[in-house]
């Protein structure tokens, strides 16, 4: 275990034991509806600071006051939340089996784990980051190609980066005799302690007896691809294999997350079908008026394990091209197809399919049948994205203004659904749609 430094460690540490405090000041005040007085806030804070250092110590053992805290920072949430409901289940132990600690009801807990999670988080996410800014871990990247540059690069630019590449060393370029020794020697002119190293590249892999030797010389070494998964929010496509595939795609179905998933498509879909109820009845009366055309029209696409699904949407266009074309006729959008695609009502149409099962709210887009066949032609691995079910928004959705049109970006798309099938949870899913309220809501990307 990577310990971070002194300094580094104090802060996080001393903020740690502040929000702890802060937050149950906090949940007596809203348990009270008023500030409390020295006398209560004193009978809950006496119990309460055993705790405190009981939970500390399990912040060190669950790793979070390593320098991965600092390094991989999507690696945080779910391990600052798995541990914290720990800290909480001993909290609920230690009150209910000692009678010392019986002064705090169970409303109270239940405040507590509420206020503290919030300000946790808070903590951990906007404010640390914030005065760690100038406390840069440099790192030294053993790996080449188009990825790692791209990640250099955004690193460079990125004003609020913890970490920077000082230096790539292309790993062909390094003698198998001597890449210890060369390797030894950059991170001492560097002064760095890090190494990101890319696993997935062959060069790499013939010098592994020389590398594996320099964890006894206290070097940390990083998996290259988390880093540029953890800068980047999508996958390296370039420094992928098979291998990562069987690694990192998992199909085992997960009850919890699947029922989650599914009790928030059907919540959140139910209320909205008011919307097209209200506005449909004026939109086919504008259409009819426009061209006389039908109102409706329903586009295959590939869902679920490539299977085909049908999707009703809104006409907007005067030729429906079902993809064949990879944008060509988007001259053809009527005035009332404009408006629609504007206001988003277009897309409200999908509620059903939602319903249905056919789609979720949240997954990777689903295509068109024939552009299927052309990007699992063009694309390596670009039917791993079908064995999850699609969604009315993505990861990539709000990674991109506009919709890709061609290979090429359908290749940057990727990169980013297979972050998600890799990273997917209920957590991530709030995160996408609350981020596609804010898209809707900001126009960006119509």
């Amino acid at each position: 275990m990577a310990i971070l430094r002194k300094k580094e460690f104090t802060s996080l540490l001393a903020g740690d034991l502040i929000v702890f405090v802060l937050s149950l000041w906090l949940t007596l005040v809203i348990r009270f509806l008023s500030i409390p007085t020295n006398d209560t806030f004193i009978s809950h804070f006496t119990p309460f600071s055993l705790l405190f250092v009981v939970w500390a110590l399990v912040f060190f053992i669950g790793g979070l006051y390593d320098r991965h805290t600092l390094l991989l920072k999507s690696k945080l949430p779910q391990r600052i939340l798995s541990t914290h409901i720990f800290n909480l289940v001993i909290a609920s132990i230690f009150f209910y089996t000692v009678p010392y600690f019986g002064v705090t009801p169970k409303v109270t807990l239940f405040l507590y784990l509420f206020v503290s999670t919030v300000l946790i988080f808070v903590w951990r996410f906007v404010l640390f980051p914030k005065m760690a800014a100038g406390v840069i871990t440099k790192i030294v990247v053993v790996g080449e190609g188009k990825d790692i540059n791209d990640l250099q690069e955004k690193l460079r630019m990125s004003n609020n980066s913890l970490i920077s590449i000082c230096r790539v060393i292309d790993p062909k370029t390094l003698d198998e005799i001597n890449a210890k020794k060369i390797i030894q020697s950059v991170l001492k002119e560097e002064k760095s302690h890090v190494v990101a190293i890319d696993l997935s590249n062959p060069s790499v892999q013939m010098r592994m007896n020389s590398l594996y030797e320099l964890i006894f010389e206290g070097i940390q070494f990083v998996d290259v691809q988390e880093v540029y998964e953890d800068v980047m929010d999508k996958v390296p496509l370039g420094l992928i294999n098979e291998t990562w595939f069987l690694e990192h795609v998992s199909m085992e179905p997960n009850v919890i997350y699947n029922t989650l998933k599914r009790i928030m498509d059907i919540c959140i879909s139910l209320p909205l079908m008011i919307i097209p109820l209200i506005t449909y009845p004026i939109v086919w009366i504008a259409i009819k008026i426009e061209d006389g055309g039908p109102f409706f029209y329903k586009a295959e696409r590939i869902g679920e394990r490539g299977e085909r699904i049908k999707m009703s949407k809104i006409r907007s266009m005067s030729v429906m091209d079902e993809g064949n074309q990879l944008g060509q006729h988007a001259n053809k959008i009527t005035k009332v197809g404009k408006l629609v695609r504007v206001s988003r009502l277009d897309e409200f149409a999908q509620l059903w399919s939602v319903l249905k099962g056919d789609l979720s709210l949240i997954g990777p887009r689903p295509e068109f049948p024939k552009l299927v066949e052309l990007y699992i032609k063009e694309i390596p691995h670009y039917n791993v994205r079908h064995l999850i079910k699609p969604g009315l928004s993505g990861w990539a959705q709000i990674h991109h203004e506009k919709p890709p049109h061609s290979v090429e970006e359908t290749v940057d798309k990727l990169s980013y659904d297979l972050y998600y099938i890799k990273h997917r949870s209920f957590m991530l899913d709030i995160k996408i749609a609350l981020q596609t309220v804010k898209t809707l809501l900001s126009r960006v990307g119509v």
